[in-house]
């Protein structure tokens, strides 16, 4: 029994360690929390799921909004910023339509749903990835 009692306490120590660097948002500046709340639109603060503050003075929030997060920079004086470089972030762009051949969409046709068909261009949706792709059929006669 003793040792469950020391693997708890010294789970709940390194548990309390891991999450030092943590601030609670009630705490932070009234300028920061006032930018927040106009950045994200949030109605209760309780939506803030976490706030942390890095060397460069730059607080990072996360924010709850509907089934997804959102990260907002803010500096001391409550101005939005973009994210430290020190920060890994991951950005997805949209680039230019991919191009694939009429057979390839031939051949797997569960994957792809016409959109558009204007003479021989096509536009399908990509249902894996979402995008749309052109295609331009060629006559093979």
């Amino acid at each position: 029994m003793k040792l469950y009692t020391g693997i708890f306490a010294i789970a709940l120590s390194l548990a309390a360690l891991a999450r030092a660097d943590e601030i609670q948002f009630s705490t932070l500046p009234q300028t920061v929390r006032t930018s927040v709340i106009r950045e994200t639109h949030i109605a209760d603060p309780s939506l803030v799921t976490r706030v942390v503050r890095d060397n460069g003075g730059v607080y990072a929030v996360t924010v709850r909004e509907n089934d997804a997060t959102r990260v907002v920079y803010v500096n001391d004086s409550g101005i939005i910023v973009q994210s430290p470089s020190t920060t890994t972030t991951t950005t997805t762009t949209e680039t230019a339509e991919p191009v694939v051949t009429y057979q390839q969409v031939q051949q797997d046709l569960p994957r792809y749903e016409l959109i558009e068909k204007k003479g021989n261009k096509e536009v399908y949706k990509d249902r894996q990835t979402g995008q749309k792709v052109k295609v331009k059929r060629e006559n093979s006669d």
